[in-house]
């Protein structure tokens, strides 16, 4: 869609115009521009969508163009969470991240929201603060540790006190 967006703009087009041209074009029976299940998220969701390809085409970074469109229309959030997972399937975690990044939902919801919309659970987990999914750090297992052998086997180690 994005690449007939700026095909029908080099044409005159405007944003607009072209953006809705280009989703009525992959809308249309018969186009296999969008997957299946896409189409139907489009479909449902057709003023979402206008807004974040709008978003999408004036930035070209599907972070920010989530982010803007989440924020421009925060009650809408799970449509364009939807939305951006059904297009973008293999960036789920970057719409993800950019869906907490706007402060309207919090990192499980939103990851539960793309699962939902069809993200692999293999490939996507919570956001974190620096934007990346959350890695839980494993603690060492009890009486493992620096100083006196850890686990009293007699280590003369001195303690790091």
């Amino acid at each position: 869609m994005h690449q007939d967006i700026q095909s029908l703009m080099l044409n005159g087009e405007t944003l607009l115009t072209s953006s809705e041209t280009a989703i009525d074009n992959a809308l249309s029976e018969g186009s296999t521009i969008l997957p299946s299940n896409a189409v139907e998220t489009v479909s449902v969701n057709k003023e979402s969508t206008l807004e974040f390809i709008r978003n999408m085409v004036t930035v070209n970074n599907l972070f920010e163009a989530t982010k803007i469109t989440i924020e421009n229309a925060p009650e809408n959030i799970m449509s364009i969470i939807n939305l951006t997972v059904a297009l973008y399937p293999d960036f789920a975690q970057e719409v993800i991240n950019a869906a907490v990044m706007t402060g309207e939902i919090n990192s499980n919801d939103a990851l539960l929201a793309a699962i939902t919309a069809g993200a692999d659970p293999t490939t996507v987990g919570e956001a974190t603060a620096a934007g990346g999914p959350v890695e839980v750090a494993l603690a060492a297992p009890v009486g493992v540790g620096t100083g006196a052998g850890g686990t009293g086997g007699g280590d003369a180690t001195a303690s790091t006190n």
